[in-house]
C-alpha cells in the first residue's frame, strides 16, 4: 500500500460536463460482483466502484469523464496515448441466423448479479480444472492472473437467455509454434518492434492475449455460437485489452478441442503447429525438482505441481521413485503412451502429461495478421467420405400405394363389418397417391399431413427392402438401386461417442454429433440406456449423418424434442444434406416448431382420402396447400 495514502476513502465524483480529470490507480481488489478502485486524488485517496473483470489495475492512468453516464477509460502507454474503454462495459448486439432463424444475439461483461449466476452456471460445463465428487459437487478451481468473462446472450421468446461465454487471459509464456513463427524480423507503426524473438522478440509477450476457455450451453451447441464468441473477443481484444496500457496486437489459443472441432480457422485465425507438450522433459523435470532445482513459475512451476501428483500416486502404489521415474519414462517412449497405460496408471499420470495441441493466432490489425499469416503452416485435412453416386436427382412417377388384404373373419371383426355396413373380405383401397414429382440431390423433401394419412408407409415404401404382404405399389421411382439410411437404436449398454467413434473414426464422431447439437463431454461417456429419448434420437441422427446411404429416411422428425433443440436440430440437417450430396425425406406431424428452420426444398402433403399436393415450404407453412 502506498505509504502516502490514507486509509478513509472518498467516493470520487466529477463535476457534469467536466471533459475528464486523469488519475493513478493505486490499488484494486473485488467486492462481490463489483471492483473497487482506488485512486490518487488532490486531497487523498478516492474510491470508483467498477464491474467485476474491468481491466482496470494498480499503476494505470484512467481518465474519468461525468455525462449522462460515467465514462471511465485506461489512457495506453503506446505511441498516440490512445484510451481503452473500461466503463461503460463492453457489449456487442448483432443479428444472426440461429437455429435456421434470424435472431438477435448479444455479447456481454457480466456486470450484474444475474450476469454473474449464469457465468457460474456455465463454469460448470468447461470440466478442465473442475472437482468432480462422488457427492456429486462440483467447484472449479481458483483461476489467477488478469481475466475478462464476456457472455454470450440469446434472444429466446423475447428474454434473454445465457448461452455461453469466452474468457481471455494472460499469453502463455511458453509456446514452440509461437517461438518457431515469430522468431523473423517484426516492425510495427506503434513502435513494437523486433528482429527475431529469441532476440528481444520475447519482451513482447505481453503483447498477445489468449483465449483461454470457450463454453457454450448444452442446449444451444450446434448452432455455431462458439465463432459468435471468438469474434466478440477479437472487437474487445482490439478496444479493450491491455496489460500495463499496452495494447494487444495479436490474439493466441490452444486447446485439445481443435483437434476435432475447429471454430477458429473461419474466424481468420491462422494455424502454427502444435505445442510441444511436456513428453519430452517431464521425466527429466521430476527428478531435477527431487533434487532441489528451484523455480516457482513459468514451466517449472507448472512441473512443481506435476511432481506433488506424481508423489502422490508414488506414496499409494509404494513403488520407488526410481522404477516409477523409469516406468513414465517407457511409456513416453511409446507413439501412444495413453493406450498402453494401466487404468491406474491412466487414472494417476494423465493428468502430469501434457499432449502437444493445435496453436493457431490472428493479428489484431492489418500489419500484425499479415505478420502471422507469413508463418502459417498448413494443416492435415479430415478424411471426407466419398459422394454418393446417385443421379442428380430421383424421379417419382405415378406413385401410388394401395392396402390389399384379407379380414380374418373373426367375431370381433364380424362385429365392427356389421356395425359399419362392411361386407366385403377383402379390402383394396388406395392409400397414397398418385403422386409426381423430383427430389435433386442436396434437396430436403418434408412429408406432412395428419396423424395416419400414410407418411410412415410412404417413406418405407422409398427403401428399397421394404417389401409388404397388404400394400401393392404402383409406379416407379428411378434410378432404383440407391441405398436408403433409417434412425437404427445403439445396444442398449454401448457409451455413446465410443459406439461412434469405433464405427466410423473419432474425427468424425465428434463432427456429427456436434451437427446435432450434442457436444457435452459427460454426455459422451454415458451408456445409451442412461441418454434421454431426445439425446438417443439426436445420437441416432449423428450416427446416419455419419453412415454412406445415398437416401435419409427420417420418421417422426424431431418429435421427441423440445422447441429451440429441434429448431437447431432442422437447421443443421438442411446444411449437411446440401454439403454431402445426399437426398432427404422427412416426415413429421407435428413441425410447426421447426419447419421454418428446416425450410425443406418442397413438400409433400399427404391427405387421407384426398389426392396428395407437392409444395413449397413457405407456402405449406402458410396454409396454402391445405
Amino acid at each position: 500500500m502506498d505509504a502516502n495514502v490514507a486509509t478513509d476513502l472518498v467516493p470520487l465524483k466529477v463535476d457534469p460536463g467536466a471533459v475528464g480529470f486523469e488519475y493513478e490507480v493505486l490499488r484494486v481488489r473485488p467486492k462481490g460482483d463489483s471492483k473497487q478502485v482506488v485512486i490518487r486524488g488532490a486531497d487523498g485517496p478516492l474510491e470508483l466502484s467498477l464491474h467485476r473483470f474491468a481491466l482496470v489495475g494498480a499503476g494505470d492512468r484512467i481518465r474519468v469523464r461525468q455525462g449522462l453516464q460515467q465514462r471511465v477509460t485506461v489512457i495506453s502507454t503506446d505511441e498516440g496515448g490512445h484510451e481503452m474503454p473500461v466503463s461503460p462495459s463492453f457489449e456487442q448486439e448483432l443479428r444472426i441466423s440461429f437455429a435456421g432463424e434470424e435472431t438477435a444475439v448479444r455479447v456481454i461483461e457480466p456486470t450484474t448479479q444475474a450476469d454473474h449466476v449464469s457465468h457460474r452456471e456455465l463454469e460448470a460445463f468447461h470440466y478442465r480444472g473442475l472437482d468432480l465428487t462422488e457427492a456429486g459437487s462440483a467447484q472449479k478451481k481458483g483461476t489467477g492472473g488478469r481475466r475478462v468473462i464476456l457472455l454470450l446472450q440469446v434472444q429466446v421468446d423475447r428474454r434473454w437467455e445465457s448461452a455461453g461465454y469466452i474468457e481471455l487471459q494472460m499469453p502463455l509464456l511458453m509456446a514452440k509454434p509461437r517461438h518457431v513463427a515469430f522468431d523473423r524480423p517484426f516492425r510495427h507503426p506503434s513502435g513494437v518492434q523486433w528482429d527475431g524473438w529469441r532476440k528481444g522478440g520475447q519482451e513482447n509477450v505481453n503483447r498477445l492475449v489468449r483465449i483461454a476457455r470457450t463454453v457454450v450451453h448444452p442446449e444451444f451447441r450446434g448452432a455455431k455460437l462458439s465463432a459468435v464468441l471468438v469474434r466478440a473477443a477479437m472487437k474487445f481484444s482490439r478496444e479493450r485489452w491491455h496489460i500495463g496500457g499496452h495494447r494487444p496486437l495479436f490474439l493466441e489459443i490452444s486447446a485439445e478441442m481443435l483437434r476435432h472441432i475447429d471454430f477458429v480457422a473461419g474466424c481468420g485465425f491462422h494455424y502454427l503447429g502444435e505445442t510441444q507438450g511436456n513428453r519430452g522433459r517431464i521425466a527429466k523435470d521430476l527428478a531435477s525438482i527431487r533434487q532441489g532445482a528451484k523455480g516457482d513459475s513459468g514451466i517449472m512451476g507448472v512441473q512443481r505441481k506435476y511432481f506433488a501428483a506424481f508423489e502422490q500416486y508414488r506414496s499409494e502404489t509404494d513403488e520407488t521413485f526410481e522404477s516409477l521415474q523409469a516406468r513414465m519414462a517407457e511409456l513416453l517412449s511409446m507413439p501412444d503412451p495413453f493406450a498402453a497405460m494401466t487404468k491406474e496408471e491412466w487414472l494417476a499420470l494423465r493428468p502430469v502429461i501434457r499432449s502437444p495441441i493445435p496453436y493457431y493466432v490472428i493479428g489484431l490489425d492489418g500489419v500484425a495478421d499479415d505478420y502471422v499469416r507469413g508463418a502459417a503452416v498448413p494443416r492435415a485435412t479430415k478424411t471426407a467420405m466419398p459422394r454418393p453416386t446417385l443421379p442428380d436427382a430421383l424421379t417419382f412417377r405415378s406413385i401410388e400405394l394401395w392396402s390389399n388384404y384379407t379380414i380374418p373373419q373373426t367375431a370381433a371383426n364380424r362385429l365392427v363389418m356389421e356395425g359399419f355396413g362392411i361386407s366385403a373380405e377383402r379390402v383394396v383401397q388406395r392409400l397414397i397417391g398418385p403422386v409426381s414429382f423430383t427430389a435433386p440431390v442436396g434437396t430436403v423433401t418434408f412429408v406432412a399431413g395428419a396423424s395416419g394419412c400414410g407418411k410412415s408407409l410412404f417413406l418405407a415404401n422409398l427403401d428399397a427392402k421394404w417389401t409388404s404382404a397388404t400394400v401393392d405399389v404402383r409406379g416407379e421411382v428411378c434410378p432404383s438401386d440407391y441405398r436408403a439410411g433409417w434412425l437404427q437404436p445403439f445396444p442398449v449398454h454401448a457409451t455413446l461417442f465410443e459406439y461412434l467413434a469405433d464405427q466410423h473414426g473419432a474425427a468424425r464422431a465428434f463432427d456429427a454429433l456436434a451437427r446435432v447439437g450434442l457436444s457435452e463431454a459427460l454426455l459422451f461417456l454415458k451408456p445409451f440406456e442412461m441418454l434421454s429419448r431426445g439425446q438417443r434420437y439426436r445420437a441416432m441422427l449423428a450416427d446416419l449423418l455419419l453412415r454412406d446411404h445415398e437416401v435419409w429416411l427420417v420418421d417422426e422428425f424431431c418429435s421427441d424434442l423440445d422447441p429451440l433443440s429441434a429448431r437447431i436440430v432442422a437447421s443443421r440437417l438442411r446444411e449437411t444434406v446440401r454439403e454431402e450430396g445426399r437426398t432427404a425425406f422427412v416426415a413429421a406431424a407435428n413441425n410447426k416448431h421447426f419447419i421454418h428452420a428446416l425450410r425443406p426444398n418442397q413438400v409433400l402433403l399427404l391427405r387421407t382420402g384426398r389426392d396428395a399436393v407437392i409444395g413449397s415450404w413457405k407456402d405449406y407453412a402458410n396454409g396454402l396447400l391445405e
